[in-house]
Parts: structure tokens; C-alpha cells; sequence
């Protein structure tokens, strides 16, 4: 196997997070980070490459916590019928001594054979750094990061139907985003099946005929529909948001953050991208939060806020029922909307 080197994506030190979709095959390579799909897309790619290159593949798949002394040289020896041969190792945040020793010697010596692929994958963490500086000089690392904002997830969805050489309207994938919740998982398993149950442009009604019936009660939900005067909507998520185990605190918490953000919108006058950067959020969200302060004035805000203050101390332990508390906030911010 000869050594690779790949430069770490984004500039400035910064990491993109969906640099991992652009990972190319290598005879060396760290899936470094805890977004298990991003890992998991990385090494489906690099097993699909190995055995369309060579038809053949011998495959081997390792634990680190579990590693015996010795497994690596036998698994990277040359194969009896000569096949090309892929070492998958997982684990590598929980790595034993044994494999700690052995992984340094076959990545520092080289395991002898261009036809042995190494791909191993560490969750996070400082176990095993030495192995994990010594593949970052002679092999290729992959970030996988979480993808946090929801500008990040929406270019997620983006290029999931790019790939599939479909189009999706951005409506839709917010939509979308607002149904699957965060698991990117889920959301990736949902982009198939839209792809495969449809045709055209992938449209808001679409993603409502199949997803409308589950989507997620997270606390933004319930935030998005107080804010902007869906009282009875608000009512049913904050519901079953806190039957389903979010809790208050949560709620409260979604809340303030879309208060504040409909408070510094309101009167502002200023280009989308520069909004966008102000309230640190995706330049599509801009519109819904100007279109829920154009319902608000400062000083109905600011008493929206002061319920949601009253309703997170009620939840922290003020109340002995916080759940009430949250409940009566969301009616008093939603039916306090000016349409």
C-alpha cells in the first residue's frame, strides 16, 4: 500500500462540513469525527470503487477495543488467489494497546502490498493519537462532522437529489429537513425514496403527501408556529413534542432563540446575505423569520418575551408543573400575533 496525502478541506483551518462527499478511494485512510453516515457513506464509496476496479475483493473487518496482536499483518498479507484486499477497522476511539502497536508498524512500515487498502474510522476523542498523526502524514483523512445548521443539512438535501440527477425545491427541502429531523440517516433514506417514487422536480406537496402525516414535533416547530400566529398548530406540537420526551426546557429555549431573532428583524433594512450573517442562520430562513416580524412591534416582542422568560424559569424548577407553564406560554405568544 503507498502512502497518499490529502490536505484537510476548507480554508482557513475551517472544515467543510460535506467534504467527505467528495472523498476519493486511497490505500490509507483516518474517517475522523462522530457523524456516523458521513463514515459510513465514505466507506460504502470506497468498497463500491474496489470492486468495480478489480471484480474481486477480499474484505476484513476489524474492531480496535477487540483486537487481537497480529490480526493486521495476517489480514494485509498477500491473499492465497492473489485478490486485492480491504482492511476495515472501526473503533479506533476505544483502540486496545495491541492494536495501537500494530497499526503504527503497518502504517509507518507499510504493509508491503499495493493492492491493500486500509480504511479506519475514529469517532472522536485523544485515544491513539499518535496513530492518528502518523495516518494524517501518510494517508488521506476524512472529516466527519455533524452538520449542525440547518443551512448545512439543506445542502445535505441539495446534494442527495444531485446525485440522483433530480431536482428539489427549496420549500421542499426545508419541508423535508422539518419532517426527517436531524438524523442525516433518515434524511438520506428519505431523499431515496422520494427519488424513487416520483418524477419531475420534487415539489412541497409531494414531500406533505408522504411526509406530511410524521413530521417531527421538535421544539423549533413549535417555536416557528407561536411566532407566527399558528395557535392551534403550536398547541398540537408543543403537545406532542413533550409526549414524545422533549423536554420543556427545550421548548423554551427554541422559543427565545426565535424571539430574539424576530426582535432583530423587525424594522431592519438591510440585504438578505447581511441578515443572514446577523442572525447566523441560511439566507432561505431570512424570509419566514421577516414574514413572522412583519405580524410583531417592539413592544409586543418584548412582552413575548417576557412570557417565554417566565414559562423557561417555570420549567428550570419554579413551577411544579412545567409542562403547563411551557403550554401556556406557546397560546399567550401565538394568540398575541397581529394579523
Amino acid at each position: 500500500m503507498s502512502a497518499a496525502r490529502s490536505p484537510r478541506s476548507g480554508r482557513a483551518g475551517r472544515v467543510d462540513p460535506l467534504a467527505w462527499r467528495k472523498a476519493e478511494p486511497a490505500p490509507l485512510m483516518l474517517l475522523k469525527g462522530p457523524e456516523d453516515h458521513a463514515a459510513r457513506w465514505v466507506t460504502d464509496k470506497v468498497t463500491a470503487a474496489l470492486r468495480e476496479r478489480h471484480g474481486e475483493l477480499e474484505v476484513h473487518s476489524l474492531r480496535a477495543g477487540e483486537y487481537q496482536a497480529g490480526q493486521l499483518a495476517t489480514a494485509a498479507s498477500p491473499s492465497l488467489f492473489a485478490e486485492p484486499t480491504l482492511i476495515k477497522v472501526d473503533g479506533l476511539e476505544s483502540m486496545n494497546d495491541a492494536f495501537l502497536e500494530d497499526a503504527l508498524r503497518l502504517v509507518q512500515q507499510g504493509p508491503g502490498a499495493d493492492d491493500v487498502t486500509l480504511v479506519l474510522r475514529h469517532a472522536g476523542g485523544s485515544r491513539g493519537k499518535r496513530l492518528l498523526d502518523a495516518v494524517a502524514k501518510a494517508g488521506t483523512v476524512v472529516d466527519c462532522v455533524p452538520l449542525k445548521k440547518d443551512e448545512e443539512r439543506l445542502a445535505f438535501v441539495l446534494a442527495e437529489f444531485r446525485d440522483r440527477r433530480r431536482r428539489i425545491e427549496e420549500d421542499a427541502a426545508r419541508a423535508l429537513l422539518r419532517a426527517t429531523g436531524a438524523s442525516l440517516t433518515e434524511l438520506a433514506a428519505a431523499c431515496a425514496q422520494l427519488v424513487d417514487d416520483t418524477e419531475g422536480t420534487v415539489t412541497a406537496a409531494m414531500v406533505d403527501t408522504y411526509y406530511g402525516g410524521r413530521v417531527e414535533a421538535t421544539s423549533f416547530a413549535v417555536a416557528d408556529a407561536a411566532l407566527e400566529g399558528h395557535a392551534a398548530r403550536a398547541v398540537s406540537l408543543v403537545r406532542h413534542a413533550m409526549a414524545t420526551g422533549v423536554h420543556p426546557v427545550m421548548v423554551t429555549a427554541a422559543l427565545a432563540l426565535k424571539a430574539r431573532q424576530v426582535a432583530r428583524m423587525i424594522d431592519a433594512h438591510r440585504p438578505a446575505g447581511e441578515l443572514a450573517a446577523l442572525l447566523g442562520v441560511a439566507p432561505f430562513q431570512v424570509r419566514y423569520i421577516q414574514q413572522a416580524a412583519r405580524h410583531w412591534t417592539p413592544a409586543g416582542i418584548a412582552q413575548a418575551m417576557e412570557w417565554i422568560a417566565q414559562a423557561d424559569a417555570e420549567a428550570k424548577g419554579a413551577s411544579r408543573n412545567p409542562e403547563f407553564a411551557v403550554e401556556r406560554a406557546v397560546i399567550r405568544v401565538a394568540t398575541a400575533v397581529s394579523r
